[in-house]
């Protein structure tokens, strides 16, 4: 069984060393941030849902491929920007979920959370909010996709489950002009223990920080410029950042690059459908050594938006 446990182990090194962090690469994190921060839920004025696919390192065997779908809305938001309401408040609470599936080589990582977050009205339009999301992380392991010097071996050719608490933290700072949040997620740092409650060394998810930041900069009545930057550090990598430029036009569609350091280039487009549908897609060119492996990588999200009875939905808030 010590053999066993020690692939388990390999299972997680692996998931480091193919993305220098456990938890999944997203290229328009600004599409659908509430997947790194759980204060986001609720920012909306309707229902905002979600799916996203991500295929990373196209070519290289048992690269990243990662799903993920979600949901948020606010609950008393109308008491707080309504100011002909008799009720008004200065607070409004947000909920929702998130589900993420991302598979690498052998190993696969499915989350499941419930996210909730409070909102402060701190100005005329400017808000404040803090939210927390857990739930559950379930580690999986095919042992029947290990190659071996030992063919066969019944150690090997077997598969594991392992299940861990996942708790994320977050606070997000928003009006109708920018956005700004830090966030931890994996907030608890649990070790893998084999059958004799002994914890295995390099086995351990790891938190991660998350600071996110963005400006709309309207540029005459069809356009507006959207510069946005997301710095990513988990030990014992080093840290990350990407920086990223949207042009967006009315709100209909919009295209954008972006520059992650050390790793990548991506061009992404969207179009906005009658302001309820929306699909985006990206596309990064690799810029590290793996290009010589890899054709890049694909990322595409589908969502849709759903009004909420009393509220009207405004397209000038896109992001």
């Amino acid at each position: 069984m010590k053999k066993f446990w020690m692939i388990v182990s390999a299972g997680f090194c692996w998931m480091s060393i193919a993305q220098a962090q456990q938890n999944p690469q997203y290229t328009m994190y600004m599409i659908n941030p509430i997947m790194v921060n759980p204060a986001v839920s609720g920012t909306e004025d309707y229902i905002d849902l979600r799916a996203g696919y991500r295929n990373q390192w196209t070519g290289f065997d048992g690269a990243p491929k990662t799903f993920y779908v979600s949901g948020h809305m606010n609950l008393g938001k109308a008491a707080v920007t309504n100011n002909r309401s008799r009720y008004k408040k200065n607070g409004f609470h947000g909920i929702g979920t998130t589900i993420q599936n991302d598979v690498i080589g052998p190993t696969s990582s499915l989350k499941f959370n419930a996210v909730y977050s409070y909102h402060l009205k701190l100005g005329k339009e400017l808000f404040a909010s803090a939210g927390v999301s857990a739930g559950l992380h379930q580690f999986s392991m095919d042992g029947n996709k290990l190659i071996t010097g030992t063919p066969g071996d019944p150690l090997v050719n077997s598969f594991t489950n392992l299940g861990f608490n996942d708790v994320n933290l977050g606070a997000w700072v928003y009006n109708n002009h920018f956005y700004a949040g830090l966030s931890m997620v994996q907030v608890l740092p649990q070790k893998v223990y084999d059958q004799n409650n002994n914890a295995i060394s390099d086995a351990a998810l790891t938190q991660h920080m998350f600071l996110m930041a963005g400006y709309r900069i309207p540029m005459g009545y069809d356009f507006t410029l959207i510069p946005s930057i997301a710095v990513k550090a988990v030990s014992p990598a080093p840290v990350s950042f990407d920086l990223n430029c949207k042009v967006r036009y009315q709100d209909k569609a919009w295209a954008g690059v972006s520059y992650r350091n050390k790793d990548a280039i991506a061009i992404m487009v969207g179009v906005i459908i009658n302001n309820t549908f929306d699909i985006a897609y990206a596309y990064d060119y690799t810029t590290s050594n793996i290009r010589r492996y890899s054709g890049g990588s694909h990322e595409i999200v589908i969502g849709y938006r759903l009004r909420l009875k009393g509220q009207v939905i405004c397209p000038n808030k896109y992001w």
